[in-house]
């Protein structure tokens, strides 16, 4: 879930533009949970609807998760809302996790998992995490971060990164996704690497709920149709 400011007057406003300001000014929290609402809210009805979406994933910031009733905000939202804890994800940065014992993060991030939400380290290999969080009892998913994925195919020092990262999620048990492919090129590298969960505007664009809920369900397995035989041979 990705958040878009669309002003009425300027148009669309870029995250780039407008998220750093709200950071600044301290407008994050209150955005974040505008955003993490509106997104269990939408994923609830598809769940409800019977549509096939894996895990609704919404980026949370240190901010976010220092406020003291984080965690009891996203447990009331999700019951409200009828959304399964497992149907969500919840990323955060390496940054995030350095600092998680001293600012009580940690423990936050524990009884969160503890209840059935995932958790995703985001942008992984650009920070200073050393392996030792890379704990399968604590992680659920590594994103590895698109500069190491854009030209892979043409880049072997990122080819040796990316397969790196892959074998040590393969090994600890820890699922990984690859983010920003966007070439038929860059997906078949991490194919033959052995990433096989790639995001990235080669499989869909950014798009307003109504137009992910179209895009879902076109993608849906259709059901087998039983087909009923006469007479008594089958």
């Amino acid at each position: 879930a990705l958040v878009r400011w669309n002003h009425a007057e300027r148009g669309m406003i870029p995250p780039g533009e407008f998220i750093p300001v709200a950071e600044k000014c301290g407008f994050m929290p209150e955005i974040g949970r505008i955003v993490i609402t509106k997104a269990i809210n939408e994923a609830a009805k598809w769940n409800r609807a019977g549509i096939a979406f894996g895990r609704l994933a919404v980026n949370v910031s240190g901010t976010e998760l220092r406020e003291h009733d984080f965690d009891a905000f996203l447990f009331e939202t999700l019951e409200k809302a009828g959304l399964p804890p497992q149907k969500l994800s919840l990323e955060i940065v390496e940054s995030v996790i350095l600092d998680d014992e001293k600012t009580g993060i940690a423990a936050k991030l524990r009884h969160i998992r503890a209840a059935g939400v995932h958790l995703e380290l985001d942008d992984f290999g650009t920070g200073y995490a050393s392996l030792s969080h890379v704990n399968p009892n604590e992680i659920d998913r590594l994103k590895i971060d698109r500069r190491f994925v854009q030209n892979i195919h043409e880049n072997g020092d990122n080819s040796k990164i990316v397969r790196a990262i892959t074998e040590l999620a393969r090994g600890l048990g820890i699922s990984i996704v690859a983010e920003g492919a966007e070439t038929e090129a860059e997906l078949d590298s991490l194919m033959a690497i052995g990433c096989d969960q790639v995001q990235g505007y080669s499989i869909a664009f950014p798009m307003p709920h109504d137009k992910a809920l179209e895009w879902l369900t076109a993608r849906m397995p259709k059901k087998a149709k039983l087909t009923v035989l006469q007479g008594s041979l089958a």
